[in-house]
């Protein structure tokens, strides 16, 4: 089955997995929300549009759109070709001045800063070429012009022949595999493998553990790509062990991220057997996790805080939880989030050790990773409450604010039956997290709960992760309603919006692209003026792909 649904803001790029397609010189597109065509996001925006073309769509996938008379197919990184048949036209639009060369029948666009697109229609066909001159160009609409049309579409189609045998869900399976060819870059520079991206458009770095959440989704189709997209992280690992947030191609950032490495690796070796893979993790992760012992301790607990910035709004990228009111008082936390991730990968680290038969190791992270779990239970679980949170180490006292990262023992194993039942008893309190659709960011008790990213909204992430330890700790009728509800609400809004969002309104009343992402939605839409709940986001995409293929 082919994804039909067109929205505006829906990617539209060459995969990596089809050929070359680089960060360095990428030419990606978004749909218009105002006619049949794509805005590609050049330093002078042009859009690729149609007139006078049946509204029956055939396929709107992020490299190939197909209606009953006209079609547009991204054939090469920089060549977009298709077909016009009937009263179907194509044209070229721009956002700014712009020179126009003709070679023959070849429409020249020169921006006057250093890039260049052409088009050129020929009878029923047309090619859409760019590059840095105009002899460049018009060599791709030559090329281009010569494809063979009907081989793209079969090439093109191939990916959707993996479906699932649910008519509900289907459309939403082919959007997932659409979008996961769409955040796939070829190596280039320190990363030397395929690597992924979370959306292609805004964000074009790699990411931490967005990483590793693509790398769930896609162990369903290709395990070594799986593979490929976490040890990409190890192209960018330093010599102490330290592993970026986000990284390009030639530079990283200076803090880093939610250690998930090692269990993300043991899940895609549950589909590959790939040992040879584990060693590669269990060395550099090893290292990694060392790392984070070092440098992201405030004590000589085993607890860990998140590096802040209290200057910013966006207080603690590192967690992932940017502007999450955790980090409101700009104290130093033992962070649970951070703890029962260390905790969640010492175990794994384990795991993966005993599988690979070096016992010494195995024992090493078997001691760190009870030593954790200890240190979680006895300083930051409140008994009073029955709930888990931060530790304010200056003032010694909680940082009783209520996040979805409190129920992280449940992911990690950290608590017991007893503590994991009260934990429930919050998950589905409608006053607390309870909603509509579980599990919001915050709690509803709490004074800062509202719209904005990680005060208030569902992240896919967080359910996954929770939903999968309430199913380890017997807690199953609870894990079933996160996930049903999850693709459910997922499912709703791409068939209203043709797109999957990053985050979603805890009562599922208010459209994800309505709500606030650091500040208020800005229309009309246009990542330029104002990021907004980012549009066929990665983590969201390959997630729900893998409930889908449960």
């Amino acid at each position: 089955m082919l994804p039909k649904k067109w929205g505006q803001g829906q990617l539209f790029a060459f995969s990596a997995v089809d050929g070359e397609s680089f960060f360095s010189s990428d030419f990606t597109g978004t749909l218009s929300g105002d006619k049949i065509g794509v805005i590609f996001h050049t330093k002078c925006r042009r859009t690729l549009f149609f007139t006078d073309v049946a509204t029956s769509l055939n396929c709107v996938a992020s490299d190939m759109i197909l209606l009953e008379n006209a079609s547009m197919i991204f054939a090469e990184r920089h060549l977009v070709t298709g077909e016009i048949n009937g009263n179907a036209n194509v044209f070229v639009s721009l956002d700014g001045e712009c020179e126009i060369i003709r070679k023959g029948d070849i429409e020249i666009h020169n921006t006057s800063d250093g890039e260049y697109t052409a088009l050129l229609k020929r009878e029923n066909r047309f090619v859409f070429a760019y590059g840095n001159s105009s002899d460049r160009v018009a060599e791709l609409c030559e090329k281009g012009i010569a494809l063979d049309i009907e081989e793209l579409k079969i090439k093109k189609s191939k990916p959707y022949k993996n479906t699932i045998d649910n008519a509900e869900y289907a459309p939403l399976y082919a959007k997932c595999i659409s979008v996961m060819k769409s955040q796939l870059y070829s190596p280039e520079g320190n990363i030397r493998r395929i690597w992924s991206t979370p959306d292609r458009l805004p964000h074009r770095n790699m990411w931490l553990w967005d990483s590793v959440f693509h790398a769930i989704g896609h162990r369903h189709l290709d395990t070594e790509l799986a593979e490929n997209l976490i040890l990409a992280l190890f192209d960018v690992q330093q010599e102490d062990g330290f592993i970026p947030h986000m990284a390009k191609p030639e530079e990283i950032s200076s803090v880093t991220q939610p250690p998930v490495i090692a269990w993300g690796a043991w899940l895609v070796y549950q589909k590959s057997g790939n040992k040879e893979f584990l060693k590669n993790v269990l060395k550099n992760s090893k290292d990694f996790l060392l790392w984070c012992q070092s440098n992201r301790r405030k004590t000589e607990k085993e607890l860990y805080s998140w590096h802040t910035n209290p200057e910013l709004n966006n207080r603690c990228d590192e967690s992932g939880m940017d502007n999450s009111p955790r980090f409101d008082t700009n104290s130093d936390l033992y962070a649970i989030d951070f703890s029962c991730y260390m905790a969640n990968e010492t175990h794994f680290m384990q795991k993966i050790a005993d599988e690979l038969g070096d016992k010494d190791t195995a024992d090493f992270f078997c001691q760190w990773h009870e030593k954790i779990k200890s240190e979680i239970n006895n300083t930051l679980w409140c008994e009073e409450d029955g709930f888990y949170y931060d530790y304010d180490i200056k003032n010694n006292c909680f940082n009783k604010v209520q996040s979805v990262a409190s129920f992280l023992p449940i992911f990690a194993g950290v608590c017991d039956k007893a503590q994991c039942e009260k934990l429930v008893s919050h998950l589905e309190n409608p006053d607390e997290f309870g909603t509509e659709f579980p599990i919001p960011s915050i709690s509803k008790k709490d004074e800062s709960f509202g719209s904005d990213m990680w005060r208030g909204p569902v992240w896919i992430n967080y359910n996954y992760m929770i939903s999968k330890g309430l199913t380890e700790y017997g807690f199953g009728d609870s894990s079933e309603k996160i996930k049903e509800k999850t693709l459910a609400v997922i499912n709703e809004w791409y068939n209203r919006t043709g797109t999957v969002y990053e985050f979603y309104d805890s009562e599922n009343r208010t459209p994800p692209y309505c709500f606030n992402r650091k500040g208020e939605v800005v229309e009309p839409y246009d990542f330029r003026v104002k990021y907004q709940s980012i549009r066929d986001y990665g983590w969201s995409i390959t997630l729900a792909f893998d409930l889908l293929n449960e």
